[in-house]
């Protein structure tokens, strides 16, 4: 490669990363449940944006809800593979060259009907 190259895709090593991110989600599930959380609902959508007046599926959200000590929580993972590119009127789309992962961890009390971020380490 010379100086100001542009380096080629290394889709091997994405790939790798990608089923590492998943296999790294699965594995905070199984240990929920090896804590004793019961899954109460495991669902997964497609995510969209919108770009002017078209809407684009850019990745999927996976949201698990499981209870743990009385407590209920919701685990959400979105991955994007898609981003919008360009400024104004030449907004596109462009398909990421990595997928961009996304966990978030929240919980919601008995008295409460709303939910609260968590930090994943403070769970665990």
């Amino acid at each position: 490669m010379g100086a100001g190259g542009k380096k080629p895709a290394m889709h091997e090593i994405a790939e790798t990363r990608a089923a590492g991110r998943d296999e790294a989600f699965e594995q905070i599930i199984e240990r929920i449940k090896s804590s004793g959380g019961k899954v109460v609902e495991d669902e997964t959508v497609p995510l969209y944006t919108e770009l002017g007046s078209n809407q684009y599926e850019i990745g999927t959200q996976r949201t698990v809800i499981f209870n743990l000590n009385k407590i209920d929580f919701q685990l959400i993972r979105k991955v994007e593979t898609s981003f919008i590119s360009g400024e104004g009127n030449h907004k596109h789309m462009e398909d990421s060259p990595t997928p961009r992962v996304k966990i978030i961890l929240k919980k919601k009390l008995e008295s409460s009907s709303d939910w609260l971020l968590v930090d994943m380490d403070d769970m665990f």
